[in-house]
């Protein structure tokens, strides 16, 4: 738990990071929209690094981990060619759909396993 948490981390600052040079900010009117935005992108962004090398770790499941590499580098490669898009922004607020995709992948694997295993 504590390698997938260490990655899920390294990932989110990375990512503020590379932002924070991009010249992104955010955009908020209030306190509290700005809190929101905070906890949302920071918790989503650390589910999306941790979820992947949790089950790597634990369960040995590759696909997941693979895609979040293939995630994460297209993340990297947007923010670093100075696109207007920044993902930090895109993946920020949806992150879910990255998530959700990594699950569905992980559980394609294990079905995989179950039936090869058998």
């Amino acid at each position: 738990m504590g390698v997938a948490l260490a990655v899920g981390a390294g990932y989110t600052l990375g990512m503020y990071a590379l932002a924070a040079l991009g010249g992104y900010q955010f955009d908020a009117s209030s306190t509290p929209q700005l809190l929101f935005y905070v906890v949302w992108i920071t918790g989503g962004q650390l589910l999306l690094g941790s979820l992947p090398t949790y089950l790597l770790v634990r369960y040995g499941y590759l696909s997941p981990f693979v895609l979040f590499v293939g995630i994460a580098g297209y993340a990297v490669s947007v923010e670093l060619s100075g696109s207007a898009d920044s993902s930090l922004a895109i993946y920020g607020m949806f992150w879910i759909l990255p998530v959700g995709s990594i699950l569905a992948v992980s559980g394609i694997e294990h079905v995989a396993r179950a039936i090869v295993l058998e």
